[in-house]
């Protein structure tokens, strides 16, 4: 059963996005469905097999990157398997600023170029046998 990762996108520019997973692992337990976020809509970035593929005591770190406003965002999600599945973390990072790794809601506040002031809140909702992830990017 898979956990789907989303950005909703509340600036008026697209965010063009790089993803990537370390260690590999194979296509059969991951994938990207968009390179690009439009402005305004939630967006569906990734998936991820929450079960198979996932080796008990294994790690693996999902990363999704692009640019706003002058920040280099990161966006990761964490799965470690466990004996009948795998746990979740997520972590935002803008910057030099880290939210640092978190299993429950969080969120992470930034500076643009501008002097504009964002937030992206990295939010956990249940969606079946596992949590989806929705990362929410909005102008403060």
């Amino acid at each position: 059963m898979p956990t789907n990762i989303n950005i909703q996108n509340g600036s008026d520019s697209t965010l063009n996005l790089t993803t990537s997973v370390q260690p590999a692992l194979g296509d059969d337990y991951w994938g990207i469905y968009n390179g690009s976020a439009a402005p305004g809509v939630k967006t569906p970035v990734l998936w991820m097999d929450r079960n198979v593929g996932i080796t008990k005591g294994d790690t693996w770190v999902f990363s999704t990157s692009f640019q706003f406003d002058g920040a280099a965002i990161v966006l990761q999600e964490s799965l470690t398997g466990t004996t009948a599945s795998s746990d979740i973390k997520i972590r935002i990072m803008a910057n030099a600023q880290d939210s640092g790794w978190s299993d429950v809601d969080t969120s992470l506040p930034f500076q643009g170029a501008d002097g504009n002031q964002y937030q992206i809140d990295g939010s956990f909702f249940r969606n079946g046998s596992y949590d989806d992830v929705t990362y929410t990017l909005v102008h403060l």
